[in-house]
């Protein structure tokens, strides 16, 4: 768990008078390496070849202290690092990643905004990343002072600060770690993956009533990483972000979300009527919006053009609605990066009879689809002006929200001021309490439909056509693109479930599944629990079709409904 406060980096204003010319604070914020530089402290240049000869200006130093210490490892004058926050924070301790060496002793002192002292503690570092393990809540500003180097003539290097610390539980301490997987390829939902964790915790640190428990610096969004050791071999298996804890009977428990669901806790109002933009560009804007700063976005879906309109809605809802008007999908599975890009359907790997359960495995056939019609929003602007907003308003800052779009160009406001105004929302300032009339152009909404049909009706079945709710976001030349993907998709009616031993197998991964008949399924993994104390095993919903072959190759998409054959 990445145990930190997870305002605090972005927060931190740091100052000193002790650092070197060639040190750069503003580095700080990201943790970098390091080269292993040779200098002129005492017994530290070994030259056997391992040392780097410094540049004049190097670009990779953070903090040097300008003075040495002495003989005694002691400095006259002790470098001190002062940050200050604008709010407060909490953490369970604060770590320190030291370059080349790390000290002997240093001490922290914490403050509160207005500057009272908090808490004081030395630390006495053994690492080159070392944790200064102590709870402190509610602090304004931190002080670090390094007392004594580990060696004499020695400078203090300090390369990145992390206001936290990372937790490591294994073995036996985990009690139960499960992971819920999930996509939906053609993007009419967009899945998240969640994660539950449960830890034996003996020492109550995340019981509420230790009041100075590690409990009191669990925030949401906190990062948890797991990871599935295997054969000797770390395997990422995702990165979530707590969502809520609980504790009871020494054990404590996190539900999680990935990246792609606390997108969730954003709300986009900057919707407009959007002409021509590049998809990547307003993907760019949701992801800003939602403090999303790890992204991929492939360059075949970036450079697609979108017409239509965005209403206030969930970040969240907001990257489903671009995706599938680009025909693609998002999806963090494995990583803590959210990836935007078209789904292809290349097999990876194969899931013999050696790595599934006998007698858990089932096949059934999904609802036949002969056609889908896609329903589009279309917005004109009306020509004459209406009232748009009629009330009495406070004295201050009013956010108004509309319920239809309205050009921001035509509004006007019988009392106060525009401080802001945009397609979905306007912010008003009144001077006093009154009434508040705003006028303006509206945009009316149509809706179109999009249908398209299977070339022939399967014997056997009827008609069924499959309808997408309505869309405001589209391009028009490539729409019957998204029908023919929606085609594609429900075409695959076999739906395959199956218990497995899992190696890297992960959901939007297409995959030849080996029955005891030696017959092969080629199957999409949409959705699948693992359980990571239970031997890495997987609970799968797959949707394929069946053929027999010897050799991975591309699952094409020219598939009739039904169909068990390649065309």
């Amino acid at each position: 768990m990445k145990f930190i406060d997870v305002t605090a980096l972005s927060d931190a204003s740091v100052a000193t008078d002790d650092n070197q010319s060639i040190g750069n604070l503003e580095s700080l914020e990201v943790e970098t390496d390091q080269a292993d530089y040779g200098t002129f402290e005492l017994n530290q240049f070994v030259l056997d070849g391992n040392k780097n000869v410094m540049p004049d200006l190097p670009g990779d130093i953070v903090f040097w202290s300008v003075e040495q210490s002495g003989e005694d490892c002691l400095f006259q004058k002790n470098p001190r690092l002062t940050i200050t926050f604008s709010a407060q924070h909490s953490s369970a301790g604060i770590t320190l990643y030291f370059a080349d060496e790390y000290p002997a002793e240093l001490t922290i002192t914490w403050y509160t905004l207005s500057g009272s002292k908090l808490d004081q503690k030395t630390f006495y570092p053994d690492n080159l990343v070392y944790a200064c393990v102590h709870q402190v809540a509610n602090y304004g500003k931190v002080v670090i002072e390094f007392v004594r180097t580990r060696l004499p003539k020695r400078y203090i290097k300090l390369r990145y600060i992390l206001y936290g610390r990372y937790i490591e539980w294994t073995g036996d301490v985990i009690k139960t770690a499960k992971i819920h997987e999930e996509i939906n390829e053609i993007s009419t939902t967009l899945s998240i993956n969640t994660a539950s964790i449960s830890i034996l915790d003996a020492k109550n640190d995340f019981d509420i009533s230790n009041e100075n428990g590690s409990w009191r610096s669990v925030q949401k969004t906190q990062e948890v990483t797991f990871m599935e050791n295997k054969d000797g071999v770390d395997i990422p298996v995702g990165t979530f972000f707590i969502d809520t804890s609980d504790f009871k009977n020494n054990t404590a428990s996190f539900k999680l979300n990935d990246r792609i669901g606390l997108m969730d806790n954003y709300t986009f109002y900057n919707g407009k009527m959007y002409t021509n933009v590049l998809a990547g560009k307003l993907l760019e804007e949701i992801f800003a919006c939602a403090a999303v700063t790890k992204f991929i976005i492939d360059e075949e879906v970036y450079n697609i053009k979108l017409n239509g309109y965005l209403a206030v809605q969930s970040c969240r809802a907001a990257l489903q609605m671009i995706c599938f008007a680009c025909a693609a999908v998002a999806d963090d599975s494995r990583s803590d990066v959210i990836r935007v890009f078209k789904p292809d359907r290349y097999v990876s790997s194969t899931i013999d009879t050696e790595r599934k359960f006998n007698n858990k495995s089932n096949v059934k056939l999904d609802e036949y689809v002969s056609g889908v019609s896609i329903e589009c929003g279309k917005y004109d602007l009306e020509t004459e002006e209406s009232d748009i907003f009629k009330d009495n308003l406070p004295k201050g800052k009013s956010k108004i929200t509309f319920s239809e779009p309205c050009d921001p160009e035509s509004l006007k406001l019988s009392n106060g001021d525009f401080i802001e105004k945009h397609t979905n929302y306007v912010i008003v300032q009144m001077e006093t309490a009154g009434a508040c009339v705003i006028t303006g152009k509206r945009y009316k909404k149509t809706t179109f439909s999009y249908t398209k049909n299977m070339d022939h009706i399967e014997a056997g079945e009827s008609e069924n056509i499959k309808k997408i709710g309505t869309i405001t976001l589209y391009n028009m030349e490539y729409l019957d693109t998204v029908a023919e993907k929606l085609l594609s998709y429900y075409a695959l009616r076999k739906i395959l479930s199956m218990k497995y031993i899992l190696n890297t197998e992960s959901v939007s991964n297409w995959v030849n599944v080996v029955d005891k008949n030696s017959n092969i399924a080629t199957t999409l993994i949409e959705q699948q629990d693992i359980d990571l104390t239970g031997g890495f095993i997987a609970t799968a919903t797959c949707r394929g079709y069946s053929v027999v072959f010897t050799e991975n190759y591309f699952a094409g998409t020219e598939l009739y409904t039904g169909g068990d054959v390649i065309i």
